[in-house]
Order: C-alpha cells, then sequence, then structure tokens
C-alpha cells in the first residue's frame, strides 16, 4: 500500500487559501432590487397577528358639466377598501460540535468555522426566501408569493378580484413561443401593465428565457441596466425595463413586476435576528453550541394590475 504522504510533503507545510469558496447559494435580483429602491420596510413595534394597508379601488364618479343653476344633489359613494395580511415567521437554525470547537482552534485554524457558519446561517435563510417567492403553491405559513400576487383571478391581501376589478395582475398562461410584439407578446402584456406612470421595473426570468429574449432584440436595442449589472445581474433592457435570469425562477416563467410597489415588510428587530451561540448542555450535549436566525415579515403589494406573468414559455421555440 503506498504511503498517504511524499517525503517533500511530510517536511514541508502545504500552501492552503483560507478564502473559504461557497457553491450553493446564489443572489436574486429580485431582493437585491427591492434594497435598492428601499422597499424592504421595518414595521416597529406594531405586534399583532395581522396587518391592514388602505387601497382606493374605484373612482368617485362625482365630477360633471352642470348648469349653475340646477340643484346639487349628494351622494355617498364607498371607494375604499383594505387590505389584511399576517405576519409570517421564518427560522433558520445551525450549531457546532464539541468536536469542530476542539479541531477548528490554534495553528490548526484554516477557516474560522464559527463565523462562517453565522454567515451560512444567513445566505441559508435568503435561500428560502428565493424559493418561497418563486413558490408556485401558497402555503399557510408562507409570505405571498409572486404567483399568489401576479394573478388574475387569486385573492391577495383579503381583496377578490371579484370585487375590485383593479386588484387583478395580468397573466398569459397559453403563449409558448415568445415573441416582443403583436398579440400576446411581450409589449402586450407591458402595456397591459402600465396604469399612468406606473408599470413594470424589472422582468425575472429563467436564464434560458432571459437569453431567449436577448436573441429576439436587434444589436443596436442591446441596451443594459448599469446597476444590475454592477451587482453581479447580466441583462438586457427592453423598453427600458431590465429582464434578467434568475436562479429560483421556475421553468417556462417570466414575470414583470413593478418593484416601486412591491415592499417586503419586517417587524423591527426581527429582521434577519441572529442570535449569540448558546450551549446544548440541557439538551444533551455539552461543549456544543448552537444558533439561530429569525425574520417576521409579510410580502405587501400595493398595485396589483402593473405585474404580470407568462407561465408557459418554451425558450427552445
Amino acid at each position: 500500500m503506498a504511503l498517504t504522504y511524499t517525503q517533500a510533503n511530510a517536511v514541508s507545510k502545504e500552501y492552503f487559501d483560507k478564502t473559504i469558496t461557497q457553491t450553493v447559494y446564489e443572489r436574486s435580483p429580485i431582493f437585491w432590487s427591492a434594497n435598492q429602491k428601499h422597499k424592504v420596510k421595518k414595521i416597529g413595534g406594531t405586534g399583532g397577528n395581522t396587518f391592514r394597508f388602505p387601497i382606493r379601488y374605484r373612482k368617485l364618479g362625482q365630477s360633471e358639466a352642470v348648469d349653475p343653476a340646477a340643484q346639487l344633489i349628494y351622494e355617498q359613494y364607498d371607494t375604499r377598501t383594505q387590505g389584511e395580511l399576517a405576519w409570517k415567521y421564518y427560522r433558520s437554525k445551525t450549531m457546532i460540535s464539541w468536536k469542530e470547537r476542539v479541531t477548528n482552534r490554534g495553528d490548526a485554524q484554516i477557516v474560522r468555522l464559527i463565523a462562517d457558519k453565522t454567515e451560512e446561517l444567513r445566505q441559508d435563510l435568503y435561500d428560502k426566501f428565493v424559493a418561497d417567492i418563486y413558490a408556485l403553491s401558497q402555503g399557510t405559513l408562507n409570505f405571498q408569493s409572486l404567483d399568489t400576487i401576479v394573478d388574475a383571478t387569486t385573492t391577495y391581501a383579503g381583496v377578490a378580484q371579484a370585487d375590485v376589478a383593479s386588484w387583478a395582475a395580468n397573466e398569459d398562461s397559453t403563449t409558448t413561443r415568445l415573441s416582443l410584439y403583436g398579440d400576446q407578446s411581450l409589449a402586450e402584456l407591458i402595456n397591459l401593465s402600465t396604469f399612468g406612470t406606473d408599470r413594470p421595473t424589472l422582468i425575472a426570468t429563467t436564464r434560458d428565457l432571459a437569453s431567449k429574449t436577448e436573441s429576439l432584440l436587434q444589436g443596436q436595442q442591446k441596451l443594459f441596466d448599469q446597476d444590475l449589472a454592477n451587482a453581479g445581474f447580466e441583462n438586457v433592457k427592453f423598453k427600458n425595463i431590465p429582464i434578467v435570469g434568475d436562479y429560483g425562477c421556475p421553468a417556462s416563467y417570466m414575470w414583470g413586476l413593478d418593484m416601486n410597489n412591491l415592499e417586503f415588510w419586517y417587524q423591527e428587530g426581527y429582521n434577519m435576528k441572529i442570535s449569540d451561540w448558546y450551549p446544548l448542555e440541557q439538551a444533551g450535549f455539552p461543549e456544543y453550541l448552537a444558533k439561530v436566525a429569525a425574520w417576521v415579515g409579510e410580502t405587501v403589494c400595493r398595485q396589483r394590475q402593473t405585474n404580470f406573468k407568462f407561465s408557459a414559455l418554451d425558450f427552445t421555440l
């Protein structure tokens, strides 16, 4: 049997790059964009199970040209309602064993394991956020996903589209071939999702569909958003809206998101709250340490009609 180490290895110290490379967690342009637009909001000291936000859902319709001598008749019209959402709770956990604590110290320490486990905890919770924002079925314990928010019929925040026509997003579940202009095209859905100056500001899709979109653009049209590019998100613009591939996006989907009206609210004190390391001796593991991360919040969309989704696109067509 050959020896594990040669003579050269036995008498010299190997070089070791102390920079740890993680190959499992990616970043999402949706959460990056929300941070850039200051749409990750702290809600201070509210407590409670739910929170509400007001909506003006219909026109007053009382303006008219009149005879100046005509009697003025007053009428009451309901034009406002409210959305209601429940706070959602997220937690992540990690631990470090007695053996890891003993071996990962002194001259033998290459990676600061305790510090890296803390960063890993944050990344793991963030990865869960990405999975849940793109989830195609709404869990009762999960915050509101894009599939719930960006929908033409689904009730969101307790407000049904049947009661408030403008409380519906635009969706296309039949188009398979992506086209830029014409019937059932990307331009058409953008136009349908434009309300005054509000419109989609970010289009998130799969990387394959992002590349497909780029292939449809003429050379002189291939502009891109510099801020997204500087953050590491390759993108291309269409109608001045950046289109970016996101690793979390489910196959066949393309989301047009109004990031000016999509917010992530969190309870004060619970935005990725990281605990101190605490002993697990009472749990029967002396010398073991544990740490948890906690987040309490919800996804808030104030303007559903300025968002859209394709759900059946095939990038090979």
